[in-house]
């Protein structure tokens, strides 16, 4: 009798296991998996694109060749405010495009700063 109830609750565990927990609306299930294929195109565009910037910062000549720091800080800059446009203009997502406003006008400002410190000079 006990073998009989134990075989009973076991069989009725594996039936639970095997059944789909989720259940729902199938609509919704679609949305979901489309939702999810879009963040890895997203992510993989945006992998892309870090790998793009890292080889452009690797091949981009240094300037100036005299040695001069400031300088060096000031082309820098300008290459990060160039690579920050040209990501904020590839990018469809609003919070991203929303942080890399942000991050345009923080590092515009640096580079400012730095030109008007050069002029000085």
């Amino acid at each position: 009798m006990r073998a009989g109830v134990f075989a009973l609750v076991l069989s009725g565990a594996a039936l639970l296991a095997a059944c789909d927990i989720e259940g729902g609306d199938p609509v919704q299930h679609a949305l979901r998996d489309a939702s999810a294929a879009r963040q890895a195109a997203a992510l993989k565009t945006t992998e892309e694109e870090q790998a793009a910037a890292a080889r452009r910062a690797a091949s981009a000549p240094v300037a100036p060749a005299e040695g001069d720091e400031l300088s060096r800080l000031i082309a820098a800059r300008r290459q990060a405010v160039a690579d920050t446009r040209a990501l904020l203009a590839a990018t469809t997502d609003p919070a991203l495009k929303g942080q890399l406003t942000g991050d345009l006008k923080a590092e515009e400002g640096r580079l400012r700063a730095l030109e008007a410190r050069a002029a000085a000079r």
